[in-house]
């Protein structure tokens, strides 16, 4: 009787679980969505669901509708759905530059964080445009939209074109005082192309954009040093040539060290930062023997790497935003002042002395002499 009444309990279990099982067909899962403001500054909704239908012609469902929030637009959406709207694979949040440019857009992603089942490893994403151009864009050359952005983000990340932020770190970053926020920037025009990385300020309005070149030194000021570090420079002591760049060379990194040292003096704070690298010079358009002159090289990089570290945070500090994190520095080190100026550290780090020092060693030449 015993082995009887198990047996019927682990039915009874299985049963229960087979209740809730749902075709594939009858779920709209959201794996993109964008959200834009009109001409009225009205907010627009949109999304784009694949399709899992064998009759169905076209593999996208994509649909933008006016609402309040993101929860009432998901309503408006299942008045036309025949099957049922279910979250928590989202892989992306396009959100038009429009909508950015407004402080307090971030409330707008509220129910992602109410909801348990919501994923919140999806990229947050700036669009130089509207945000639903992107949802509808169907490439006959790319993966399905959705992937084809994840992995657009994640390869640019690798090779220090763009960043990744995810929407758990850009709640992290809203209520961190040491840093503010940056997220991808993608424009469409023809085809998609991620153009560089969109920085903001503490409350997330959007204020400046900054291009792969820039990312990169962002990146080696975040001490982020993973990744490849390609950089394209013009000899200052070579003729520039007529028709072609005779002046120019390239060169990758090998290894990149940072350090950060922070003090306080005369009513500001100061950062002086340390970069070393190992290079590996990849493109030489004019005659020098590297192997005699290799310091004199040197020495060229590491000026001119460390005028564009200058024109960079010079940048940023009429921004008024810390990108880099200069501000978890403070913290750390001269908590007593940082605490004086936590409200407002934007203010703070403008008037900071920032002064980065740049050391380079070539440590290979290629193939040829």
């Amino acid at each position: 009787m015993r082995k009887l009444l198990i047996g019927i309990a682990a039915l009874s279990l299985l049963a229960s679980g087979c209740s809730n099982k749902m075709d594939i067909e009858a779920i709209s899962i959201s794996l993109l969505i964008g959200i834009d403001l009109d001409h009225d500054n009205k907010l627009i909704f949109s999304a784009s669901s694949p399709v899992f239908s064998n009759e169905a012609k076209i593999k996208e469902d994509n649909y933008s509708t006016p609402a309040v929030t993101l929860r009432e637009s998901r309503d408006e959406d299942d008045k036309t759905f025949m099957s049922i709207t279910a979250g928590g694979k989202n892989q992306a949040i396009l959100i038009g530059k429009k909508v950015m440019q407004h402080k307090g857009w971030f409330k707008l992603l509220e129910p992602f964080f109410r909801d348990a089942k919501n994923s919140l490893n999806s990229r947050i994403v700036m669009v130089d445009g509207s945000a639903y151009e992107v949802v509808k864009y169907q490439p006959e050359d790319k993966p399905r939209l959705p992937l084809y952005i994840s992995e657009l983000i994640d390869t640019s990340v690798r090779r220090n074109i763009s960043v990744k932020t995810t929407l758990q770190e850009l709640r992290r970053l809203t209520y961190e005082k040491g840093m503010t926020a940056s997220v991808s920037q993608v424009r469409k025009d023809g085809k998609l192309v991620l153009t560089g990385t969109a920085l903001l300020d503490e409350e997330g309005e959007f204020k400046l954009s900054i291009n792969s070149e820039e990312n990169r030194l962002l990146r080696i000021l975040q001490h982020e040093t993973g990744g490849e570090f390609p950089f394209t420079f013009e000899a200052m002591n070579q003729p520039k040539g007529e028709f072609f760049p005779e002046n120019a060379y390239s060169f990758t990194t090998q290894k990149i060290s940072v350090k950060t040292k922070t003090g306080y003096a005369r009513n500001k704070f100061k950062f002086d930062i340390g970069v070393k690298m190992r290079v590996v010079l990849s493109e030489r358009l004019f005659p020098f023997d590297v192997r005699k002159n290799a310091r004199k090289l040197e020495r060229d990089m590491e000026q001119q790497l460390e005028n564009r570290f200058k024109k960079f945070i010079a940048k940023i500090q009429k921004a008024k935003i810390d990108p880099i994190g200069l501000g978890l520095y403070a913290r750390a080190y001269q908590y007593r002042n940082w605490k004086r100026v936590q409200d407002d550290w934007g203010e703070a780090l403008s008037r900071a002395d920032v002064n980065v020092k740049v050391k380079m060693t070539i440590a290979d030449m290629g193939v040829i002499k």
